[in-house]
């Protein structure tokens, strides 16, 4: 990397900037920006950065949120928020895994930190996260399976990808392990961030007689629920509490905590704990796996379903259930 290079990429990016700042400094890390591929609006990130500024408000912390959508540029952003003297540089998702590895060497002092990814750097300042859904996906599947009344099913998933077949691959579980005559179809969109396409393709499952319909799609998975509401049936959420998107029509939420982890990353680089590698972000790390709208009829109607939930929540914590992964399922 010259110096024209690093120069370019702190002057020509172009960035959606939100800076909150709050009075003092932590002692061992004061300023911590955190960049995303789709900003706030897209339910993971928003998550992700609801975590961080929970920890700007505990760690009195500097704290700043860049969107970033050219993928060419991603390498020069990490790199320009270095240079600006950031701290800890966070990113979302495996789209800068590869960018960051490229950056890491140059800034020793800073801690870059890859969330809801597995890919590793080799410099000992490079963290990356991983929240695995299936657990939570599992415990989605047994209410799906106790609430629909067409034994059909659909999940729809931004991409054929490793870490959106755990999601299907949870939730396949779960619908069998109460009743494995349950049919699942399954549909990708091919994109994260259009909500118009997600309507479209539930619809589209929905015509094939799916009375439960789960998305790993991200913010296209608010078109999924919508279209939930729209035909009067069950949509499941996923990374945050989605109950408010189609009230009324999310049965379940299954979390992938991605506050919880954030906030657990800052802590660890604010009390000296900081390690690179891999961190898996899970049950025992004190992960939120379901958020369940309790008030809804069907769970006043059917209460042994919050039982059994519950009862398999604690057998996965137990390690007596262990959740697959992969599925061939598509």
């Amino acid at each position: 990397m010259n110096m024209r290079k690093r120069f370019f990429g702190l002057l020509a990016v172009a960035v959606l900037v939100l800076t909150l700042a709050t009075p003092g400094l932590a002692k061992k890390v004061g300023r911590v920006v955190m960049i995303s591929p789709y900003g706030k609006g897209a339910p993971f990130d928003s998550l992700a950065f609801e975590g961080l500024e929970d920890a700007a408000r505990d760690f009195n912390l500097e704290i700043k949120l860049v969107e970033a959508r050219d993928k060419t540029e991603y390498e020069s952003q990490i790199q320009a928020m270095a240079d600006l003297g950031y701290d800890v540089v966070i990113a979302l998702h495996d789209y800068f895994g590869e960018p960051m590895k490229m950056v890491t060497p140059y800034y020793p002092e800073t801690k870059f930190v890859l969330i809801d990814s597995q890919i590793t750097g080799d410099t000992d300042n490079m963290l990356s996260v991983a929240m695995e859904p299936q657990e939570g996906c599992y415990l989605a599947g047994i209410a799906a399976a106790h609430a629909t009344k067409t034994k059909k099913t659909g999940f729809i998933g931004g991409l054929d990808h490793p870490i959106i077949i755990q999601f299907l691959a949870g939730f396949e579980a779960g619908l069998k392990s109460v009743d494995p005559d349950i049919t699942i179809y399954t549909s990708f969109s091919g994109v994260f961030d259009d909500p118009v396409k997600g309507r479209e393709m539930g619809l589209t499952m929905i015509d094939k007689d799916v009375d439960v319909l789960m998305h790993a799609a991200d913010f296209t998975g608010v078109g999924v629920l919508k279209a939930a509401a729209e035909r009067g049936i069950w949509g499941v959420g996923v990374d945050l509490d989605q109950s408010d998107v189609a009230p009324g029509h999310v049965l379940i939420s299954a979390l992938k905590d991605a506050r919880g982890a954030v906030y657990e990353t800052i802590r660890m680089v604010v009390q000296d704990e900081f390690r690179s590698g891999l961190m898996i972000y899970g049950i025992k790390e004190g992960a939120r796996l379901i958020a369940i709208p309790e008030e809804l009829s069907f769970y006043e109607d059917n209460p042994a379903v919050l039982e059994q939930i519950e009862e398999a929540r604690k057998r996965i914590e137990a390690e007596e259930i262990t959740v697959p992964k992969i599925t061939e399922t598509r």
